[in-house]
């Protein structure tokens, strides 16, 4: 009894202790504000918008196994976890926490970094957490950056005590929060890079003539950058080994659609100081709104420049303050790029020979970084205000002192005032009623096939949607539980697709011959698509044709979808004797109106035929894993194996090499005794990688806990 009550003596005496420090108060009003933002949005159902994906069931296993190197990502680990907790845990929960956390993080996290306590730590959190750039970001789905921009203040403030302090706890500390700031969005590590980089050398500049120190601090970056790179082995191996990924079709197109947007009548300059300039119109601004939006962002920027004026002397803090002023020039910069010929150049030469700049088309998102300094330097400018009220204390001009950091404080939430229920623009959701019954009947049917899903657009409107803007990208490939083949085109003003995916490249072309076929079931079984999805959206009377085919036939059709059932014999492998040279795809389509496609291995190029015609010999298939299926053996000449994702090269049977059926699908010469087909790039680049981050990880969480604390404080 008497230990019970000792215990809950210290309790409670922790519980005032942190009651009377206040140290909560953070805590609860950027919990607050996040549940403010969000409160229209938070009844059960979806909030769907552009990139903003979610869907009832989640199944990223094949990000894990890199079946999909097109788009480099170090997103894996985060989307597994959300597959394991959406086990237990509605995913339209898991995405309104997820939303929670961007906005009460990215005030936390501010308000963290600011290094004073008091109304200016507020004003950097308020600010950060609410301003145009999250505003417009939201709208348009782009969480994965918000969740980056969120984590970003933590991992500078790692940073910043790294350089003060040059301990091994702290260079551990900088490589895992670095780490999470890419984890859901990769252009979060180039975002922080360049803040590190800042940052660093006005430290190394202002301590010139201290050596030691600056030998002492490059000793504990470069520690914390190995651990970085070392965790991050996991992605980045498989990134640097990849073959046309998406950043390398980003072309000069890209950066002159994807330029700064002025949103108002001041130019794309002031938008973009102001923390506008989005590249995609439609959304309703507060600069719609009042008319006097513009007074306030010079407010705004009037506490910045008066936190620089006040303190980069200060002796303490002067290089951070340096270091945020320099930030918020450089960002303003690299954030107006190509949309103004005085940057256009400079900006153009980074996109031409900085290592992966290019992923920067949508150049607006270094607005980041210009939010970040104004907070920070707006704070310290809040801070000498109400400084001054405290000197003024006894004196009647303290009332106005009071008013103006009254109004500084509001100032944020004046500013962005439209962040709170985005003004009726996004609505929640669920998936229409069809989509689940054309999901269910896929699931009953215990085949091995993909189905195609259609129209072919990468980003669609659906009339289903309650949002102002109904354009959204397919979630097909995410709502159904069978492998999906649906559009990557993106469809912009001079660029339909940047996509490397040879599947869809058939598929495109088999479209774009749609007046010409009769046969598409056919044509589609060598890709083992079994279903043909046809949902009532966009511009879905473009493929009547699919009506007329000899070979598809309506299996379901509700107000949302039409489903078709190819009646042509498909096979996730099966074998054949005969091999027919074609010099493209246009030759192949005219073959296939006298021969059957499944009988023949189709190399593109010139040769000569070999082998007798024969009917095809469908093989029985064992998946082991995503990237390694047992095969039937066969005696036939020749085994195809129908890839079940975007990946075509890398694969092996029984340790041969694959030729291409059509230029892309895997095929090998048979072996009666059967084998194994096996994804070797998983093995060589994406499991060791994986093996050495883990390993990495293991190693810094052991030393973090454990020997940095023998490290002096």
């Amino acid at each position: 009894m008497t230990e019970a009550s000792s215990f809950l003596e210290k309790v409670g005496q922790r519980a005032r202790r942190l009651a009377k420090s206040r140290n909560w108060l953070p805590y609860v009003i950027y919990a607050w504000l996040s549940l403010a933002i969000l409160s229209p949005l938070l009844h059960p159902g979806y909030i769907l918008t552009l990139d903003m994906v979610f869907t009832p069931n989640v199944d990223y296993t094949s990000l894990a196994y890199g079946l999909d190197e097109w788009y480099p990502s170090a997103s894996a680990p985060f989307y597994l976890l959300m597959q394991v907790v959406s086990k237990l845990i509605p995913t339209w929960l898991i995405q309104k926490a997820i939303l929670f956390l961007v906005f009460f993080l990215a005030g936390l996290g501010a308000h963290k970094l600011f290094p004073l306590r008091g109304v200016g730590a507020y004003f950097a959190g308020l600010l950060y957490m609410i301003n145009p750039f999250t505003y417009v970001r939201f709208l348009a789905g782009q969480w994965g950056v918000l969740a980056a921009y969120a984590m970003i203040p933590f991992a500078i403030k790692a940073f910043l005590d790294l350089l003060e302090r040059r301990r091994g706890r702290d260079a551990v500390k900088v490589a895992l929060l670095s780490t999470l700031v890419g984890l859901v969005q990769i252009h979060g590590f180039l975002l922080l890079f360049l803040a590190f980089l800042i940052i660093f050398l006005v430290k190394v500049i202002g301590q010139r003539r201290e050596p030691a120190k600056i030998l002492q601090a490059s000793k504990y970056v470069g520690i914390s950058a190995a651990m970085f790179l070392a965790l991050n082995l996991y992605w980045l191996v498989p990134a640097l080994t990849a073959t046309g990924t998406v950043v390398e079709q980003i072309s000069r197109q890209d950066l002159l659609f994807f330029a700064p947007k002025s949103t108002s009548t001041f130019g794309v300059t002031f938008d973009i100081a102001s923390m506008y300039g989005f590249w995609r119109g439609g959304y309703l601004y507060a600069t719609d709104i009042l008319p006097f939006w513009w007074l306030i962002f010079v407010f705004i920027l009037f506490l910045a420049v008066y936190g620089f004026v006040a303190r980069y002397r200060d002796r303490r803090l002067g290089w951070v303050v340096v270091s945020m002023a320099t930030l918020a020039v450089v960002s303003f910069l690299l954030a107006v790029g190509a949309a103004s010929e005085l940057t256009r150049p400079p900006f153009e030469w980074a996109w031409e020979h900085v290592p992966l700049f290019r992923a920067f088309r949508d150049s607006q998102k270094f607005v980041a970084l210009l939010c970040l300094a104004y907070a920070f330097l707006g704070g310290l400018g809040v801070t000498e205000l109400a400084r001054g009220l405290r000197r003024q204390s006894k004196r009647l001009p303290s009332i106005g002192g009071a008013a103006l950091v009254a109004i500084a404080l509001f100032t944020p939430l004046a500013y962005s005032f439209t962040s709170f229920g985005f003004q009726g623009q996004l609505g929640t959701t669920d998936y229409p009623q069809g989509w689940y019954e054309v999901n269910e009947y896929l699931n009953q049917d215990e085949d091995d096939f993909n189905v195609l899903f259609l129209p072919w657009h990468l980003y669609m409107d659906y009339s289903w949607l309650p949002n102002r803007d109904k354009r959204l990208a397919n979630p097909a490939w995410q709502f159904f539980d069978k492998p999906i083949i649906a559009g990557d085109n993106i469809e912009v003003p001079g660029i339909y697709s940047q996509s490397t995916n040879p599947i869809s490249k058939y598929v495109e072309f088999l479209l774009s011959s749609k007046d010409d076929v009769e046969n598409f079931g056919e044509l589609l079984s060598p890709l083992n698509v079994k279903y043909v999805l046809l949902a009532n959206e966009a511009d879905y009377e473009w493929y009547d044709f699919l009506y007329g085919q000899a070979d598809l036939a309506l299996a379901l059709e509700n107000e949302e979808i039409a489903l078709f059932r190819n009646e042509h014999p498909i096979a996730r492998a099966y074998g054949v004797n005969s091999v027919v040279y074609v010099e493209n795809l246009e030759e192949y389509l005219e073959l296939s109106q006298t021969q059957d496609v499944m009988e023949h291995l189709y190399i593109l190029g010139g040769g000569t035929g070999v082998g007798n015609r024969s009917p095809m010999e469908k093989l029985d298939i064992v998946r082991k894993n995503p990237v390694k299926y047992q095969v039937e053996g066969s005696q036939r000449n020749y085994t195809i194996f129908t890839i079940p994702q975007r990946v075509s090269g890398e694969w092996e049977y029984n340790g041969q090499l694959a030729m291409k059926n059509l230029g892309f699908m895997p095929a090998f010469e048979s072996d009666e005794e059967g084998g194994s087909v096996v994804y070797k790039r998983f093995y060589y680049a994406y499991l060791p990688s994986y093996i050495l981050s883990l390993i990495a990880l293991a190693f810094m969480a052991w030393y973090y806990f454990h020997r940095s604390r023998q490290e002096p404080s």
